[in-house]
């Protein structure tokens, strides 16, 4: 009697472990794909926060280029 119920015990416990990791590996692809799609989601957000940076810089270099060039002209004419 014990070695039938033993028996059954290891058999569920193989099926049980079987499901839990096709269950985790399922996990793991969703997780993957999540990750892949966040990662592309921020690369996005990254590349439009950097295009804006280089917006500024360049305004503020045309200002500062343009100060520096009114200053020496107004140095040599004023």
């Amino acid at each position: 009697m014990d070695s039938t119920r033993q028996a059954w015990n290891d058999e569920r416990m193989d099926e049980f472990a079987e499901r839990t990791e096709e269950n985790f590996k399922e996990v793991r692809a969703e997780i993957k794909d999540e990750i892949h799609g966040l990662r592309a989601e921020m690369n996005g957000r990254f590349a439009g926060l950097e295009a804006k940076i280089d917006r500024r810089f360049d305004i503020l270099f045309g200002a500062l280029a343009t100060g520096f060039v009114g200053a020496v002209i107004s140095h040599f004419l004023g």
